[in-house]
């Protein structure tokens, strides 16, 4: 780069992503639209140009979606593999959610047109008919209520507490343990279908005494 180009540069207003577990990862930046640098010397993600003026100091800040900050913390699962499976099927949902123009607001019928109007009725294309198919057999799968659960979490990026409010939880820590519990079972069911997972299948039950003393009269 030129000496003018780099003077230019150091004129342009950058902001330095802090490294938390919270953070926004550079991927996530891009897709709401900032523009994003590295230093070569510290490696440092910064965001080029001026943000929005949420705070008084003009950044924006995103938090990490919910998703991704309960698979950061292994929240998911206590096993670190089952974990990944769970994060892995949440993540293709959300890829199918996004891909099939369902992330405007107000826009989750998946038989509508997408957009943030829900009466648009622009053409839907063929991508966007094959995802709005995959999310309608992902729902299909699971149950009404784990289905509610997943969605809100993984596709429309809403809390534990707020989806265990939605699902009739007025109590926080239930409103959570409830949201949780669901979201878990919801992934399960899409880890096995979608081949993440091996189906989780009972262990078979261990025989009774009784049982016992009637195979050895038996014999």
């Amino acid at each position: 780069m030129s000496l003018a180009g780099k003077a230019a540069l150091a004129q342009v207003p950058t902001c330095a992503l802090p490294e938390t577990e919270n953070s926004p990862t550079p991927e996530r930046l891009q897709r709401a639209g900032f523009t994003l640098a590295m230093s070569l010397g510290t490696r440092q993600m910064q965001i080029i140009g001026k943000a929005s003026p949420v705070g008084f100091d003009r950044v924006i800040r995103l938090a990490a979606a919910p998703l991704d900050r309960l698979h950061s913390r292994g929240r998911l699962d206590d096993d670190g593999t089952r974990n990944t499976q769970l994060f892995e099927a949440g993540d293709k949902l959300r890829g199918h959610f996004y891909l099939g123009g369902l992330s405007g607001f107000a826009a989750n019928d998946l038989n509508g047109a997408g957009g943030s109007d829900p009466s648009s009725r622009v053409p839907i294309s063929e991508t966007m008919e094959r995802n709005r198919r995959a999310m309608r057999l992902a729902e299909a799968a699971m149950h009404p209520g784990d289905w509610w659960v997943v969605n809100a979490v993984v596709c429309l990026e809403a809390d534990l507490e707020a989806a265990g409010r939605d699902v009739g939880c007025n109590n926080v820590h239930a409103a959570n343990a409830v949201a949780l519990d669901r979201l878990r079972r919801g992934l399960g069911v899409l880890a096995e279908l979608w081949g993440y997972s091996p189906p989780q299948r009972p262990a078979p039950s261990m025989p009774t005494a009784g049982n016992e003393a009637g195979a050895a009269s038996a014999a």
